[in-house]
């Protein structure tokens, strides 16, 4: 038996898109040691990431306190190196021009050790898995068995910054959730609603 319908139409507002970015930042945090799936996830994320203030002045342009609002909180948003860092990677992605990307690779050390490995030889195997996937496998000894171990992968923005990528984007996340909470707190005194109907405001491009 199929059974075939259709979802109810269900407005986008810039929160279910802060949600959205939420989601592919989770996503890139799980993914992060298969280096196939992770810029999957990256590009998905800055994409929903800046859509958040995109569909903020869909939906309340027409708002004139919103207008004076939100153009504070513009100033603030050019003013934060990173925000406009996340902004020119999307833009980047969207005009299809390659996202620099830099790691640094190391390995999850078995509990067994207490945290150092102190011996004559170390053979050390980084090696992916056709999905992308990292595999990392280590051998203490001459006499040794080699085993498997987590790969650890941090990624980079650029060369020089050092800072885990997924750092700057949760800082993407906290200063847009803070003024998105801000303005839940002011839609009564601005006359907004607080759920638009998709109806109410033209879709994003």
């Amino acid at each position: 038996m199929q059974i075939f319908g259709q979802m109810a139409r269900v407005p986008v507002t810039a929160r279910q898109k802060f949600n959205e970015a939420g989601y592919f930042y989770n996503g890139m945090l799980a993914q992060r040691t298969n280096v196939i799936v992770f810029p999957y996830y990256l590009s998905a994320f800055l994409s929903a990431f800046r859509s958040v203030t995109f569909f903020l002045q869909k939906q309340y342009s027409n708002n004139a306190e919103f207008k004076s609002w939100y153009a504070q909180k513009v100033a603030v948003v050019i003013a934060d190196p990173v925000l406009a860092m996340l902004a020119k990677k999307r833009t980047a992605a969207v005009h299809l021009e390659p996202i620099d990307l830099f790691f640094t690779q190391s390995f999850q050390m078995p509990a067994r050790y207490g945290g150092s490995i102190t011996t004559k030889q170390f053979e050390l195997v980084q090696d992916q898995e056709p999905g992308g996937q990292l595999k990392t496998t280590i051998k203490v000894d001459a006499d040794g068995v080699a085993e498997e171990v987590p790969p650890v992968m941090i990624w980079h923005f650029t060369e020089e910054d050092r800072d885990d990528l997924a750092k700057h984007c949760y800082h993407g996340l906290e200063s847009l959730d803070s003024i998105l909470t801000e303005l839940e707190g002011l839609r009564a005194s601005m006359g907004l609603v607080s759920d638009p109907d998709a109806s109410d405001f033209p879709s994003a491009e």
